[in-house]
């Protein structure tokens, strides 16, 4: 019944520990030997995947950036993106200049992250990805230079803030704008162009690949999962997801640390 399935990668694919589970790998092997298509759909830039497609070889597609950009792996190709307007990254350079920011900007599939707010991670609650930045960011001294001589290039930005009042804020000064804005982390936001999510993202793979959207699973745990698990056939929530994501889910597996994404394939994907 099911031809596709996306799978959200922190706090789904990846296990708490930031890595994906074997028994993962081996559902995702199976799935893939009976033409079967995994497609990882993730708020994160292409850079940050690098360390994980040694063991997904045969995955060929990406919904990254949060839908902005939908990627070939295999043939290094993007199929499709979206950019911020460059009026709103103008407003988003005065909310980091003001509030002393962290951002996360993202170009082409590239990352960059000022030096000084990666030095000092963990007042913006998110020293669990200091590793990550470590090996997949472009580190620069001042990230207002790159939002302001880059304005009109960006596919996504995240800003981290102090406190959760902070980020409450910030949010609420931006989510009338026309954009997309989803709150994610303990205090971040994640900003696209309007309408720009990872299910309008899904649903291009899914034309892309002459495939309905009805015969798509989606999994995932957070808020930025929600369009997505919304529009696929068969929404999932893994264990360890939001009360919100579980009550728009069409059914709850088990936690990514005890085998979610592999009972999904195995008791979904797998079955017709």
């Amino acid at each position: 019944m099911y031809k596709l399935i996306a799978f959200d990668m922190d706090g789904t694919l990846l296990t708490s520990q930031k890595i994906i589970a074997e028994s993962s790998i081996e559902a995702i092997k199976k799935a893939e030997s009976v033409g079967k298509n995994v497609v990882l759909s993730t708020g994160r830039a292409l850079v940050e995947l690098n360390q994980y497609m040694p063991v997904l070889p045969d995955v060929e597609y990406g919904v990254l950036a949060s839908g902005a950009l939908v990627y070939d792996f295999k043939n290094k190709k993007i199929l499709h993106q979206h950019k911020i307007p460059a009026s709103i990254v103008d407003q988003i350079r005065a909310i980091v200049k003001e509030k002393k920011t962290m951002v996360i900007a993202m170009i082409n599939g590239q990352i960059y992250v000022q030096r000084s707010h990666y030095d000092h991670i963990e007042n913006y609650h998110m020293d669990y990805y200091k590793d990550l930045y470590t090996n997949a960011a472009t580190f620069v001294d001042d990230i207002c230079q790159i939002l302001k001589g880059e304005r009109e290039n960006f596919e996504k930005i995240n800003l981290y803030h102090f406190t959760d009042k902070d980020r409450l804020d910030t949010y609420e000064e931006l989510r009338k704008e026309n954009i997309t804005i989803v709150k994610a982390e303990e205090t971040g936001v994640e900003i696209t162009d309007k309408g720009v999510e990872k299910g309008e993202g899904l649903e291009f793979l899914c034309d892309y690949l002459n495939i309905p959207i009805s015969q798509a699973i989606a999994v995932g745990d957070a808020d930025n999962d929600e369009s997505m698990i919304k529009i696929a056939g068969l929404g999932v929530a893994m264990g360890n997801a939001n009360e919100n994501i579980k009550s728009l889910a069409d059914v709850v597996v088990n936690d990514n640390d005890h085998g979610g994404c592999a009972q999904v394939i195995d008791e979904y994907l797998l079955v017709d």
